[in-house]
């Protein structure tokens, strides 16, 4: 079945159905001669009998041009019963209802794939994650009703339904200057269990697996309705609703010693917002207030003896865990207000601005219980058969957020524009922990701590520049940026001075840019900044940085485009303890060319050459001596599509696409992946299309190769128009 499906279906790209005209100009079947003519006859006794008086003579030419009116109503919307041009288009909620008849239209994907797979199974849920099976990969229905009091235009969007790792759901409804509700749903399976990372040992030992793997899945609600849209004032009101469970790996980390074991998570975040937007000619404002709750369980339990990720005796014997469990209970809540206005008071002058302030609170719990031979966390050369630990904590973070800004034009041709930004928040933490330590099963003591934390931040920008339009062809601009902020934070492990630290950043420059236009279908832009570093609250924070990026873009005929980019971006901490250097730059080039507007061929190609460079000291916690982490990445990147229409017949035309993208990179990690895929559009009927697609998935890792892939997946349906 796969071979004949394979030769039956030739490969082809564009995933969302690509134009094909083959009915466009048709009359629908459903339509006879004999209605039209019933339809001609009625109307024109409803004319005849209408109140005004109307002269035959011109009764008789305008009854057709009615039925033909009438008619044209009862015709599918272009895309829901034609293969043309509408195939591809994305359905819209029109706000104006489309007559006094209703029209229901769209179309659903169904189909089915399959999947040939060599390699690492681990590393391809962890990246690709896609099953063979039955799925409805697409759907999209829309409703217009006639005369509704309710509801002018409603449509339901459905997309990788079946099983996929990220299936989604949106739904529009509007009743025109009434109400508007959208609705998004999305459900994501997050797994992640690359072999390479979080593990210890070497590839074919017991230990070799990774001990931070999850196995998850989120789903995401949000509910927007939003009263007299399209008017001066708006109220709304929304919800959301955020999950995630599943189950997963976590290591208990103890005193000397770790021990994966399996982990079961479940959260979620509730929110209720409200609302109202003002929309005037020279004013805009939206002011909100809304709450939040949040809720995160997490439960660690072990179900047989382990002797951990230590191999060596300690004190002459050797360390396991025979039992072991977490329970994690964090609940939070939290109130937010917003607001953002902007305006326009007078013709030469723009005002803009923003305000947030959440309060958000948390409490927390663990329970913990340990059996086995463990190290006392206080005194490493003790051994206790065991712990029972109850902590107790919570903590509140004031957040306050706010931006203004202003834009004057000082004649035709020069504008000042002024920005300035705030943010500040505080986090004030208690906590309490009793713990119950085993020396032997019948011998204990108690443990009682208490403590607390404070963290503060806050950080300003301040910036002002001028732009002059020098001419039609050029404009420039400069300014001045200067940031500052201060922090205080709980002090590194190995410092021996106060226990907090009280750290300031402060850093300015200068910003530049232009936008040249020489000819009416080429143009460059161009931006940079020059900011100098003076201090700042992280060893890898940005101190003395450039940032530096080009853009043109050329358009030769009228169907062919081509854009150049290159970026730039260089940061230096010169403190002798530090020696921090950051590099990273990227040229980009793309192709467009839509011969036609693509009707009948398109071609979209890129190609993007990348480099990362850093360059840091950090101190070895055994002997905390100074060492050298340097790290290299260099990357190619290109993707490729080509879209073609196939004449079949007159009136009758299919679609095929072909193309692909690769990533190869070379440095602390070399990898190699490709991606090529295809897709074949053909015309059924004028109901009805059938479509065929082929997709490669293949990595490569120079020295982690236990963690290549190699995988064919095959897939064919039907689009159903309606």
């Amino acid at each position: 079945m796969r071979l004949l499906l394979a030769i039956a279906l030739p490969l082809a790209l564009l995933a969302e159905g690509a134009p094909i005209r083959k009915e466009a100009q048709r009359q629908p079947a459903a339509t006879t001669a004999k209605k039209k003519l019933r339809k001609i006859r009625s109307t024109a006794k409803h004319l005849a009998s209408a109140p005004a008086p109307v002269a035959t003579d011109k009764t008789a030419p305008a009854a057709p041009a009615a039925a033909d009116a009438t008619e044209a109503r009862q015709q599918p919307a272009p895309g829901a019963g034609s293969g043309g041009a509408g195939a591809g288009k994305k359905w819209e909620v029109n706000p104006e209802p489309t007559g006094t008849e209703s029209v229901f239209g769209g179309h659903v994907d169904i189909g089915a794939r399959w999947v040939t797979r060599a390699g690492d199974f681990n590393t391809y849920r962890s990246l690709v994650n896609l099953s063979q099976g039955a799925r409805m990969t697409n759907a999209q229905l829309r409703l217009e009703p006639a005369d509704s009091k309710l509801l002018d235009s409603g449509l339901l969007t459905l997309t990788a339904w079946g099983g996929d790792p990220y299936n989604t759901a949106r739904l529009d409804m509007v009743k025109r200057g009434v109400w508007r509700l959208n609705s998004t749903y999305s459900n994501i399976a997050m797994f992640n269990a690359l072999p390479s990372f979080a593990n210890i040992g070497t590839p074919g030992s017991p230990l070799f697996f990774n001990q931070r793997t999850m196995d998850t899945r989120i789903r995401n609600y949000d509910n927007e309705l939003t009263l007299f849209p399209g008017t001066r004032i708006m109220p709304y009101v929304g919800f959301s609703r955020n999950t995630n469970f599943g189950t997963g790996i976590t290591p208990l980390v103890l005193e000397l010693n770790e021990y994966p074991l399996r982990n079961v998570i479940d959260w979620s975040l509730y929110e209720v917002r409200g609302g109202i937007r003002v929309e005037f000619d020279r004013f805009h404002a939206t002011v909100e207030q809304g709450g939040r709750r949040f809720r995160d369980d997490q439960f660690v339990y072990s179900t047989e003896t382990l002797p951990g990720n230590r191999s060596t005796p300690y004190l002459g014997q050797i360390l396991s865990l025979t039992k072991g469990n977490q329970l994690y209970r964090i609940r939070g809540e939290a109130e937010h207000t917003r607001a953002l206005v902007t305006t326009s008071p007078f013709h030469w002058l723009d005002l803009s601005g923003s305000f947030i302030r959440s309060r958000p609170k948390t409490y927390s719990e663990l329970n913990q219980l340990i059996r086995g031979n463990v190290v006392d966390p206080n005194n490493p050369l003790l051994l206790l058969a065991g712990t029972t630990d109850y902590f107790f904590g919570n903590a509140t973070m004031p957040h306050i957020s706010g931006s203004a800004a202003a834009e004057a034009r000082l004649g035709p041709r020069i504008r000042i524009r002024e920005s300035w930004e705030t943010d500040r928040f505080h986090t004030t933490g208690i906590n309490t922990l009793r713990s119950l330590q085993f020396f032997t099963p019948t011998s204990s003591s108690t443990l009682v701590l208490t403590g607390g934390e404070r963290l503060e931040v806050s950080r300003h920008r301040q910036q002002i520049e001028a732009i002059w339009d020098v001419s039609k062809q050029l404009t420039i601009r400069g300014g001045h940026r200067y940031e500052w902020g201060r922090s205080l934070m709980k002090a590194s492990t190995y410092s021996q001075g106060a226990p907090y630290d009280r750290l300031e950043m402060e850093r300015q420059g200068g910003v530049f840019g232009f936008v040249l236009r020489p000819v009416q279908r080429v143009s460059l832009t161009g931006d940079l900044e020059f900011i100098d570093g003076i201090k700042t609250y992280y060893r890898t924070g940005l101190y003395d940085h450039t940032r530096l990026r080009f853009q043109t873009r050329f358009q030769l005929p009228k169907s062919l485009f081509f854009n150049a980019n290159y970026s730039r971006l260089t940061n230096e901490n010169p403190n002798p303890d530090v020696r921090y250097w950051y590099e990273a730059d990227a040229i980009t080039g793309s192709l467009q060319w839509l011969p036609g507007g693509g009707k009948n061929a398109a071609i979209i190609a890129e190609y993007q050459r990348s480099k990362v460079r850093s360059d840091i000291n950090f101190l070895y916690p055994l002997g905390l001596f100074p060492v050298a982490s340097n790290y290299r990445d260099y990357a190619h990147t290109g993707t490729m599509l080509i879209d073609l229409r196939l004449p079949l017949a007159r009136n009758y035309s299919g679609r095929l696409s072909a193309g692909g993208s690769f990533v190869t990179t070379s440095g602390v990690r070399p990898t190699d992946y490709y991606q090529p895929q295809g897709r074949l559009v053909l015309p059924v009927t004028p109901k009805m299309e059938f479509f065929s697609e082929y997709r490669y998935f293949g990595l490569s890792q120079t020295i982690y190769v236990f963690e290549g892939f190699r995988t064919h997946m095959y897939m064919g349906g039907v689009r159903l128009l309606m």
